[in-house]
């Protein structure tokens, strides 16, 4: 009776462990200056890394006057595509990418941009995309704050969880009508998932639990 009611209560634990797992979400902050172009999620078990179509940069100091309650650093104006640039550009016969590859799938539910501008007398909006997996993009980022004010060109998409293995995120041709249409990466959202391992270990468990309830009945 003392192995049923242990085994019943490690399973209890392991339900709690994996709850708890679930429960922490991770976000991919490219503002913060410490953020590299590659890293790990889930203490390590899943891992990620950024090319692009010229040289990654983050190096720009964040100069918006207003941030909205996303939990980014805002320490920087995110990743770019140039030497001397600090965001995503199309131009007429070219258009810089960025591609973010994890090692394993996870599920994306969030994708932040800045420097996403309208124009000042409203004909036109930058929008950044996103394309998952290779596919046609399809997460689009439209922006809502009007070039030459100060504002940081901030835009959140938030969206039912994605698995994703690739991301590549681009600028749509439209412009804030001062220079070409750009933007900068600011951060991926990473929707929660269980541990994998809590999750074989709980299998383990339910097995374990099984047997002892087989042997008990045939002592009977």
């Amino acid at each position: 009776m003392l192995g049923m009611r242990w085994c019943a209560g490690a399973i209890a634990g392991l339900f709690m462990a994996v709850g708890a797992s679930a429960a922490n979400a991770y976000v991919i902050d490219f503002t913060s200056a410490s953020t590299g172009t590659s890293g790990s999620l889930f203490q390590g078990a899943i891992t990620w890394t950024m090319t692009a179509s010229g040289t990654l940069n983050n190096s720009q100091a964040f100069d918006g006057n207003s941030v909205p309650s996303t939990g980014l650093a805002y320490e920087t104006d995110g990743y770019g595509v140039g030497l001397r640039d600090d965001e995503i550009t199309t131009r007429p016969m070219s258009q810089e990418w960025i591609t973010v590859t994890f090692s394993a799938p996870v599920l994306i539910d969030a994708v932040y941009f800045l420097d996403l501008f309208v124009s000042p007398d409203g004909s036109s909006r930058e929008v950044g995309q996103a394309s998952v997996n290779g596919g046609n993009p399809n997460i689009w980022l439209t922006a809502t704050d009007i070039a030459g004010t100060g504002a940081a060109g901030s835009v959140a998409a938030n969206f039912a969880p994605i698995w994703a293995t690739t991301i590549t995120f681009t600028v749509l041709s439209t412009n804030d009508s001062f220079g070409y249409a750009d933007g900068a990466l600011a951060g991926i959202g990473i929707a929660a998932v269980p541990v994998p391992a809590a999750g074989l270990m709980l299998l383990g468990g339910l097995g374990g639990l099984a047997a002892l309830r087989r042997r008990r009945r045939a002592t009977t």
